[in-house]
C-alpha cells in the first residue's frame, strides 16, 4: 500500500527479545505498528516495490507492510511481532533505552555540536554543548516533545553521564553550557 506521509503517525516503538528491549522508528496506521525498513530515493519508488514483494509480501506467512512517500524518499515500512508498544514518554524511553547509546549517539558525528566555547571574560569551556540544542536533538531523533526530552536531560545528569557547566544540577532547554562526564 502506498501511502503519504500525513497518512500515518510516525513514533517510537519498543521491540522486546527475550529479556532485552530496544526503541526503534516505527509509524502507526489504522491501529497497527509498523517498523522501518528500507529507504528508496523517490525516483526508484518501484525499486522499492519490488524489495517490499520479494522480502514481505512472498514468503509464508505474509508480513504487512506499507510503503511510505516522505518528500524525495520512499520507505518501507512493515509489521514486526516483537513490538510491544509505542513508547510515549521519556519514562517510557530511558527504561527501554540504554542511555549509554543515546549518550554514544549524541557524542557521535551526528549527534550534538560539541565545540568548545567562550562567555564573554571566563575561560572557555572545553567540549560542551548548549541545553537548547541537546533538547532539539534529543527530540528528533527520539520523536518525544520538549518536556519529555528535558525529563531525559536531567536522567543523564543524575545518572552521571551529563553536567551542568554552571554547576547547577538541572537540565533545561536554555543557553546553559553542558558536558559529557566523559568529556572532563
Amino acid at each position: 500500500m502506498l501511502l503519504k506521509s500525513q497518512d500515518v503517525s510516525y513514533c517510537q516503538l519498543v521491540r522486546q527479545f527475550g529479556n532485552t528491549s530496544e526503541i526503534v522508528s516505527g509509524v502507526s496506521y489504522q491501529g497497527n505498528l509498523f517498523v522501518r525498513g528500507n529507504s528508496f530515493p523517490k525516483q526508484q519508488r518501484q525499486v522499492a516495490i519490488t524489495e517490499m514483494r520479494r522480502n514481505f509480501l512472498d514468503p509464508e506467512p505474509v508480513i504487512a507492510c506499507l510503503l511510505v512517500e516522505n518528500g524525495d524518499t520512499v520507505t518501507i515500512w512493515y509489521e514486526d511481532r516483537y513490538i510491544t508498544k509505542i513508547a510515549t514518554a521519556a519514562a517510557d524511553i530511558v527504561k527501554h533505552f540504554s542511555l549509554a547509546q543515546l549518550v554514544e549517539e549524541m557524542r557521535s558525528k551526528s549527534g550534538v555540536k560539541i565545540e568548545d566555547r567562550a562567555q564573554s571574560f571566563r575561560f572557555p569551556y572545553r567540549r560542551c554543548f548548549i541545553g537548547r540544542e541537546g533538547v532539539d536533538w534529543i527530540t528528533k531523533r527520539l520523536l518525544i516533545d520538549r518536556p519529555d526530552a528535558v525529563a531525559l536531560g536531567v536522567k543523564l545528569i543524575d545518572e552521571n553521564w551529563l553536567k551542568n557547566l554552571s554547576n547547577k544540577q538541572s537540565f533545561g532547554d536554555n543557553e546553559l553550557f553542558y558536558q559529557f562526564c566523559m568529556d572532563k
